[in-house]
């Protein structure tokens, strides 16, 4: 039983250590609830942040932007380029390329915005040279994949532009 901070058949040295614990304790249970509460702050804030292209969603988001013209240089350096592995439809490559047009695209592009799209395919692709096209060829396939998607051909020409692109939903 403790009596005035001292318990029977304690000596003085373990109380003090004991209070001693008890301090640690509490220190870390502080710097522990400070820390937990750090991350649950930032978890928050990642979670809450909006990126560059969801920012824009909300404000002046428009169709994407592409010619005729360039869906038919886009159509050329697609046969040229990228239809051994994704083929002539879109979906039937000899390679195992993945589906351009239809569930598979939307799905993964669908609900984003063209500056994703066309990143992707500028950095990446094809695979056994990528990056290696001109921006404004990658901007061709673009509206070449775009149109195949269901997109509508306008009058002003997609360009490479990241900040222009952003603001060009896939949403339909």
């Amino acid at each position: 039983m403790l009596v005035g901070g001292w318990s029977r058949g304690s000596s003085p040295q373990l109380t003090c250590e004991w209070r001693i614990n008890v301090i640690g304790t509490r220190s870390r249970l502080r710097k522990f609830i400070r820390l937990t509460a750090l991350v649950l702050l930032g978890c928050v804030i990642a979670t809450t942040a909006r990126t560059p292209s969801t920012r824009a969603q909300g404000s002046g988001q428009r169709a994407p932007a592409f010619t005729q013209e360039q869906v038919q240089r886009g159509k050329s350096l697609y046969q040229k380029n990228c239809q051994d592995c994704h083929g002539s439809t879109l979906d039937n490559g000899e390679f195992g390329g993945a589906p351009l047009k239809g569930t598979y695209f939307r799905q993964h592009w669908g609900s984003g915005d063209v500056s994703a799209l066309f990143g992707y395919v500028n950095t990446l692709m094809p695979p056994d040279r990528p990056g290696q096209l001109s921006p404004q060829s990658y901007a061709d396939l673009t509206a070449f994949l775009l149109s195949n998607n269901g997109y509508a051909a306008g009058t002003e020409e997609l360009t490479a532009d990241e900040e222009a692109q952003r603001k060009m939903t896939m949403k339909k």
